[in-house]
């Protein structure tokens, strides 16, 4: 593998990355309010078969997580990253190794595929789009 310098917004978007995995592991939504696109901008396919629209939406469903977790760290494991930034827009793609323990709402552990969308805006970038689904490797000939 060839050492490549990375640009200056690359090497943001890949702290923003690293960052938004290490908030999943706890739920923390103070996170996201800082770094995602503000009102209703964000369109975000989770994980868990349901969209959400606009950062208070998911910000809710992350309160409630963190509040049936009751402090149990979720394991985040991304692998295969890539950072693509062009002009004012970065697209991010990870395979996603994710296991958490909700408490009454039971235990997930689930592979999964996904895909970041981030948009400077006045100069800072924010999470415009978050899609993640279920990845079942090697199905009709796929990677």
């Amino acid at each position: 593998m060839t050492d490549v310098a990375l640009t200056a917004d690359e090497e943001k978007i890949w702290e923003l990355h690293r960052g938004f995995a290490e908030a999943n592991k706890t739920g923390n939504h103070l996170f996201l309010e800082a770094h995602m696109a503000p009102g209703m901008t964000l369109i975000w396919y989770n994980l868990n078969q349901s969209n959400y629209i606009g950062m208070n939406h998911i910000v809710d469903l992350w309160k409630m997580l963190a509040a049936v977790s009751q402090g149990r760290e979720a394991t985040v494991e991304t692998r295969d990253d890539q950072v693509t930034v062009v002009g004012d827009m970065a697209l991010v793609t990870y395979l996603l190794n994710f296991a958490a323990d909700f408490g009454a709402l039971g235990k997930f552990v689930q592979e999964a595929r996904d895909t970041e969308v981030w948009q400077r805006m006045d100069g800072e970038w924010k999470l415009i789009h978050f899609h993640c689904s279920n990845y079942i490797p090697g199905v009709m000939g796929g990677k």
